[in-house]
């Protein structure tokens, strides 16, 4: 089974849109939120309003995914002829307005400890939607990353924080600035989605070793 990414950003109409071509990409957007794979975009496009928030779900990576889009829209609409039709004229009128799709987001997936940016431009051809530009930027999988990014680990990244300090240094009197040295090795040395009770023996070895005498002898 593939792990999942979570992907978030935006999704732009470039080139000329029309209001039937907006009303067509409605229809299928609106199938795609109920996919395993899911697209969710919220609000319609229109010619006057073409760049919209979405948020993806990744088989392995969302790029993956992007990747499949158009034989998973061909699957999908085959025994549904009104979203077929509406895919088929939706890819005609781009091709011959030379329109395109552009996904620009973040990825993030725990299992395979990345953290990607992505811009995805897509273009029809021959009645298929293809990927006519790809750039994928890594990023180390870190804490400073991942909370650059926006992924909601600020509330993990202070448990973990805080279970170091309750396994490893319950005995101890820390103030501010301690925690200040803990939140620093924390973010230089375990990555998201860690946990204290499960870091391993190196790694919990080096956490003692690190803060041996913290809080000894408090001064306030």
């Amino acid at each position: 089974m593939a792990h999942s990414s979570d992907a978030y950003g935006t999704v732009t109409l470039s080139g000329t849109w029309t209001p039937t071509m907006c009303q067509n990409f409605n229809t299928i957007k609106n199938a795609w939120i109920s996919w395993c794979y899911s697209i969710t975009i919220d609000n319609d496009f229109s010619p006057s309003l073409r760049t919209l928030c979405f948020c993806g779900l990744g088989r392995w990576s969302f790029h993956s995914s992007l990747e499949s889009l158009d034989d998973w829209c061909r699957e999908e609409f085959e025994e549904k002829p009104i979203l077929a039709t509406a895919y088929l004229d939706l890819l005609r009128d781009m091709e011959q307005h030379d329109s395109f799709l552009e996904f620009l987001y973040v990825d993030v997936e725990a299992g395979s400890q990345f953290i990607s940016t992505d811009t995805v431009t897509f273009a029809a051809k021959d009645g298929h939607l293809i990927i006519k530009q790809s750039i994928e930027s890594p990023h180390k999988y870190t804490w400073e990353n991942y909370l650059s990014f926006d992924f909601g680990g600020e509330e993990q990244f202070a448990a973990l924080v805080d279970d170091l300090v309750k396994l490893f240094l319950a005995d101890r009197v820390l103030c501010n600035a301690d925690r200040d040295l803990i939140v620093e090795w924390a973010k230089a040395n375990t990555i998201p989605h860690d946990t204290a009770d499960c870091l391993d023996e190196e790694t919990v070895a080096k956490f003692k070793a690190a803060f041996s005498d913290l809080g000894k002898n408090p001064t306030n």
